[in-house]
């Protein structure tokens, strides 16, 4: 349903490196990168051969460093660091052995625990780590693992599903059963060890569920006999399998640490299947296709979504802006959309492949990359595109730019305050100019990650005693299991609004009371410092200055809605401002309490529109906003209610659907739909209202008056009402079909030229008398009195047109007819009119002193317009299209000699060329214009 303020302020936004400069950088945004560990793609290049070998380890440490330190420098803020590829462990684990991407032979101590050592470099740096988990995949390809350390066909052969080749029916890859409730149960005792063991900040899985290219029915026969209840089917039962599994670890994450994360990256496409989004009451995007991975791989994240058990998705989006069929453009507003609607957040993941290098300033690659060729079996599609191969150089070059239309789209569609984007994969950040070009042009400042702030989360305390100790920043606080962020603020700017608002001013984020500014010393002398609590769930709370200067916080005045009235979709939230507050914290939740938070996010200005959170109808919410100023605590609001209804509309009691032979100015009637309200009044030929005849807004009262030469006869349209007030806009009522009267026009009246006309000009205005049931008019112009198709000069007069101006004319008799077209048909034609054209070689001569003269380029409103007139002359100023219809009647009257001016409100007209005519008494002169 369109709404008011899509049709009052249209604009669109053109992505590229350009725009990015000027978007306003959220403050809060996902930038992430995946590190995949699966044959050493990112890390580590080389495995230990030997327990505690130190060369090896300070290989891997040094590798990771390196590729760690150019995230860092791109303001990347979270690492998807895969620990679990082919349920094997980056990690120390109590359940699988330790990776053989990690150590020569699978399940040798390395002789450090890598997960651990990521965590710690991560976090020194601000970065959050999320452990990336791949569920099912055992191996890439059978018998793999056989014999060896974690061969799970010797301890659960149950388990164990293998594959059969497409091609030749040999083993390919081995999954473990996600139909045996055992294997969910050890996906939830891995996670549950990892979450307890480490500091972690998130959990992700990618899409390896059942596995690409779909299951044989019998596969998984053993799980059937035994775990699938009779009333189901096999697809439902598989998807109904990973859903339980995807459920089972969130319960577990948040029975252990609620504030650790859980996402899934899901294939870039829900589904292909019509029926499957209907059910959902969902809408396909239009113009997608391709693989449906609800059914091939039994991947369903709009249920994740739907029944709250994960905290974000990242679909793969692996496609550009200029893709038809996968169109970025298309895809990421949409999945936007969706996890809006369910209260969840949504990062895409984004394809680094084959990057372009760029003449950003290079970033110096590293000695230990490894560039494996390898088979792609068992891959998922997460780690499928990074492979570099020759058999995926299909995919191809793209320039760094693409991503950062990517991120653009992103942000402009998100509806959180939490846009995101998570780039496949880590080694490609090293494409020479890649790290500099999202510093200089994308991510600009740092940002912290989006908030998981529908959760309970407790306030949280100011830092104090901000100090300076050599070379640190530091501060006490009595908060525990926090993070805090560091601000570094111009001294000249201390003490100001807006400090607080953006990412500018972010120097970065500590997981202790303390941050180095060995490598930013300069700012010592000239900044002060500032450090705000953030809490492990992404809230940020008031800054404390090392500075403190003296303020009082003040709650602000909520405006609309109060009382508990009743309000509908589209609506805007407003309140007053107070002087000096940095931001507002808006909150919206199903109960007085706040216990169920709906909507909450941090905002700068004083009104937000209701169309962004998703409500149901027939229920009571409950608002408020807080105030936040530097170095105080924030003060909140009083609560105001509001019960949200179904969205209502005004409706048209005259015409009555089909009405016919309506007059040609008929009164357009609807319902009363309440006190203050206006309304906007639609006419089209078409029931979407694709192209509008009449478009008329700001009526008050019940009834509005077409106009004349508006409609025409047999004419069939559409008509629909809307209302709307300063805080509502309703939806459009039920659009009524009606026709007009079937009456012919009469045979057309050519007004002028008048019969034996004498015109000393080369160019003539033919006029015909007005006829509104008329649908256009045809002019023949010719020397010829029989008006022969050789010599014969057409013009059509489209719609309620009723002059039209030839040009180019020389001396000589020329003949004049015209006719009108009606409900496929024409009168007869009229009456021949006859006029003389006589011109002489005087006429155009620049002695006579005539001149017009107009910016040739109407860039102006009013654009000027000079005549110069050497004797007292009647004059006609006219306005003429190219196909020469008159647009504007300009001027028409008698004037003395000299100079006169007049000008043309260039803002009406569209943009095409036009003819700027001058007609006096002794000359003409005719400019060419363009708008």
């Amino acid at each position: 349903m369109k709404r008011l303020n899509t049709f009052i302020l249209l604009f669109t936004l053109l992505f590229g490196a350009s725009n990015l400069k000027a978007q306003e950088l959220p403050k809060h945004e996902m930038r992430a990168a995946w590190m995949a560990t699966i044959w050493g793609l990112d890390w580590p290049s080389a495995t230990i051969p030997s327990t505690g070998s130190s060369y090896y380890i300070n290989l891997q440490k040094d590798q990771f460093i390196y590729l760690l330190d150019e995230l860092e420098k791109a303001n990347i803020n979270t690492l998807f660091f895969q620990v679990r590829s082919e349920c094997d462990a980056m990690y120390q684990s109590s359940y699988e052995p330790w990776s053989a991407y990690l150590v020569t032979t699978r399940g040798l101590d390395p002789g450090y625990d890598p997960l651990e050592f990521a965590i710690s470099e991560c976090h020194k740096r601000g970065i959050e780590l999320h452990a990336w988990l791949n569920p099912y995949r055992f191996e890439s390809f059978v018998g793999k693992y056989e014999g060896k350390a974690g061969d799970y066909r010797e301890s659960h052969p149950e388990w164990v599903l293998e594959y059969p080749d497409k091609k030749d029916g040999t083993k390919n890859i081995s999954i473990i059963d996600p139909g045996n409730p055992e294997v969910r149960q050890r996906i939830v005792d891995v996670v549950s060890e990892i979450v307890t063991n480490y500091d972690v900040d998130g959990i992700t899985f990618d899409d390896y569920f059942y596995a690409y290219g779909g299951t044989p029915n019998n596969l998984d026969a053993y799980a059937q006999q035994n775990f699938k209840p009779a009333d189901i089917n096999l697809h439902d039962w598989r998807r109904d399998n990973v859903n339980r599994m995807v459920a089972d670890v969130y319960a577990k994450i948040q029975e252990l640490k609620p504030w650790v994360t859980f996402g899934l990256s899901p294939f870039g496409i829900w589904t292909t299947d019509n029926n499957v989004a209907e059910k959902e009451g969902i809408e396909l995007p239009a113009g997608i296709s391709g693989s449906n991975m609800y059914q091939e791989i039994y991947c369903d994240p709009v249920a994740w979504l739907k029944e709250g058990t994960v905290d974000y998705i990242s679909p793969q989006l692996y496609w550009p802006t200029t893709s038809s069929g996968q169109d970025y453009d298309v895809l990421g507003p949409w999945w936007s959309d969706i996890a809006n609607r369910f209260h969840r957040h949504f990062y895409s993941s984004n394809n680094l492949y084959d990057l372009t290098p760029t003449s950003y300033a290079s970033t110096e690659k590293s000695a230990g990359t490894n560039d494996l060729s390898v088979e792609l079996n068992g891959l998922s599609m997460l780690e499928y595109l990074g492979v570099y191969n020759d058999n995926l150089k299909s995919v191809s070059a793209q320039h760094p730019t693409e991503i950062g239309k990517q991120v653009a789209v992103n942000r402009k569609s998100d509806k959180n305050g939490a846009p995101g984007s998570v780039m496949y994969r880590t080694k490609n950040f090293t494409t020479q100019g890649f790290v500099n070009y999202l510093k200089q042009e994308v991510f600009k400042y740092p940002a912290l990650a989006p908030a998981i702030n529908w959760k309970p989360a407790e306030t949280r305390s100011i830092p104090e005693n901000i100090r300076l100790e050599g070379n640190r920043v530091k501060w006490d606080s009595e908060e525990d299991n926090v993070r805090f962020v560091v601000y570094a603020i111009p001294q000249d700017q201390a003490g100001a609004s807006g400090n607080f608002s953006t990412g500018e001013h972010i120097l970065g984020i500590s997981y202790s009371k303390q941050f180095d500014l060995a490598e930013d010393s300069a700012l010592i002398s000239t900044h002060t410092f500032a450090v705000s609590v953030l809490d492990r769930y992404g809230n940020e709370f008031p800054a404390g200055l090392m500075n403190p200067i003296s303020g009082e916080n003040q709650a602000v005045n909520l405006l609309y809605p109060t009382a508990g009235e009743e309000v509908f979709k589209p609506f805007v939230f407003s309140w007053d401002s107070v002087e000096n507050a940095e931001l507002y914290i808006f909150e919206v939740a199903s109960d007085s309490a706040f216990n169920n938070t709906v909507y909450k996010r941090s905002l700068t200005a004083t009104e937000f529109d209701a169309a962004n959170i998703s409500m149901a109808e027939d229920s009571m919410y409950y608002w408020r906003v807080s105030t936040r100023m530097a170095g105080v605590y924030d003060t909140v609001s009083v609560t105001e209610s509001f019960l949200l209804i179904a969205e209502p509309s005004p409706e048209i009691t005259s015409p009555v659907n089909g009405e016919e032979n309506m007059s040609l100015t008929p009164t357009i009637t609807w319902t009363d739909f309440g006190e203050g309200f206006l309304y906007r009044v639609q006419i089209s030929y078409q029931n979407d209202f694709s192209t509008l005849v009449v478009d008329t807004t700001g009526l008050a009262g019940q009834s509005w008056q077409a106009a004349e030469n508006s409609l025409h006869a047999y004419g069939s349209y559409f008509v629909r009402v809307i209302a709307y007030n300063n805080n509502m806009t309703s939806a459009w009522s039920d659009a009524v079909a009606f026709s007009t009267i079937e009456e012919a026009p009469d045979i057309p009246v050519i007004l002028s030229p008048t019969e034996d006309e004498n015109i000393s000009a080369q160019e003539v205005s033919i006029k015909i008398q007005d006829d509104a049931r008329a649908y256009n008019f045809r002019l023949e112009l010719s020397k010829s009195s029989t008006f022969p198709w050789t010599d014969r000069k057409v013009l059509t007069l489209n719609t309620f047109e009723y002059e039209g101006l030839y040009t180019g004319l020389t001396s000589g008799t020329y003949y004049v007819r015209a006719r009108a077209s009606y409900n496929g048909t024409n009168t007869e034609w009229s009456e021949t009119r006859s006029f003389n054209v006589i011109l002489t070689s005087a006429i155009d001569q620049e002695e006579n002193g005539l001149s017009l003269n107009c910016a040739t380029l109407l860039s102006e409103q009013n654009a000027p317009v000079v005549v110069n007139l050497p004797r007292k002359s009647f004059i006609q100023l006219k306005l003429y299209d190219t196909t020469g219809r008159l647009v504007m009647d300009l001027a028409e009257t008698k004037l003395p000699a000299g100079v006169h001016h007049f000008s043309i409100p260039a803002s009406e007209l569209s943009s095409k060329v036009y003819l700027l005519s001058l007609r006096t008494d002794y000359g003409f002169k005719t400019l060419k214009l363009v708008k």
